[in-house]
């Protein structure tokens, strides 16, 4: 049997012998984060610890019913004393709690590749495509097999964070995982219709906005979307219902970075989502204090969107041309 790897050892060492974890995941976490968290949370229910999503009051979570069990998030802070397992979060910061005051052992697991490496124990996997694919390598090493649901999750975050298995961090291991969990059980068709196919009109319309009054960057080489809360209105969609949106932008032919600015009306005033075919965006991300993988990232501003469409602009033009040379 192969010698599992030393970071790998150590994680599982650690969650064999808990009683009272809580887990952490991003500020607006996505498929791939919450599928992570329930994935864990089945890992730790079958190992007889005691375990809870911990997030901050006001955070959406998207799929909650397919992603996690009943009775399994907490609103609040973690508990003194209890181990904290922070998923799919490249730095503290980022995480949706306030952990300013709060001190305590905390367990790194992710596969970005700017993590900062904030915890005392870190699992990174950064050729990895998502945390929850690192979960399906923590149920393997540990001999466990995930429930349905935990199954279900996973594979849901999976593909979420592999765009259905088309990035180039889909890897052999990716099918492998993914694999296994159709064969617990996974209804594929169903996961694909909750990810890809429940679109409202109002979102649909909002695409339409958005592509409509895209900004043309280096002659087309790139495209910068801005929808205002107006926007949201017109279209009569939520602020949430964006997902897709740049994936949209960047599709377009000849297209090589997309940006979608997105004004919000709690929290920062602007989200902003990059999606590249070879631009490192995370770099123009880092820049403004976010972060995320090369052709995949993201930040919060409280500039104007006008202010940060007008930035983007420049620090695309700037990167496509570095790109060129």
């Amino acid at each position: 049997m192969r010698a599992l790897a030393a970071d790998l050892a150590a994680v599982c060492r650690r969650m064999r012998a808990e009683s009272h974890v809580a887990l952490a995941v991003h500020e607006k976490p996505d498929a791939d984060a919450l599928g992570a968290a329930g994935g864990m949370l089945d890992l730790f229910a079958q190992l007889g610890a005691e375990a809870r999503l911990h997030i901050a009051v006001g955070e959406s979570l998207p799929l909650q019913h397919l992603l996690l069990p009943d009775g399994a998030v907490v609103r609040d802070l973690p508990p003194a004393g209890a181990s904290l397992y922070a998923l799919d979060c490249g730095s503290f910061p980022r995480l949706a709690l306030d952990l300013d005051a709060w001190d305590g052992p905390l367990i790194d697991i992710d596969h970005h590749h700017d993590n900062t490496r904030y915890g005392d124990l870190v699992l990174l996997r950064p050729r990895a495509s998502s945390t929850s694919e690192i979960v399906c390598e923590i149920a393997a090493a540990l001999g466990l097999t995930p429930s349905l649901p935990a199954a279900t999750a996973l594979y849901t975050g999976i593909s979420f964070d592999s765009g259905h298995f088309h990035h180039n961090s889909t890897s052999a291991g990716t099918f492998r995982c993914a694999a296994w969990l159709r064969e617990l059980g996974v209804d594929v068709t169903a996961v694909y219709g909750e990810l890809y196919e429940r679109r409202t009109l109002g979102a649909v319309r909002l695409c339409a906005l958005a592509v409509g009054g895209a900004a043309q960057v280096d002659g087309g080489r790139a495209l910068v979307a801005t929808l205002t809360r107006g926007d949201y209105v017109a279209a009569g969609a939520r602020e949430e219902e964006t997902e897709g949106i740049v994936e949209t932008l960047r599709s377009v032919e000849g297209v090589e970075a997309a940006a979608l600015v997105k004004e919000q009306s709690s929290g920062a005033r602007v989200r902003v989502s990059l999606r590249s075919r070879a631009v490192d965006v995370s770099a123009i991300a880092a820049a403004r204090g976010g972060g995320g993988h090369r052709l995949a990232a993201g930040f919060s501003s409280d500039d104007s969107p006008e202010e940060v469409s007008t930035w983007l602009s420049s620090e695309l033009a700037r990167s496509l041309s570095t790109a060129s040379c």
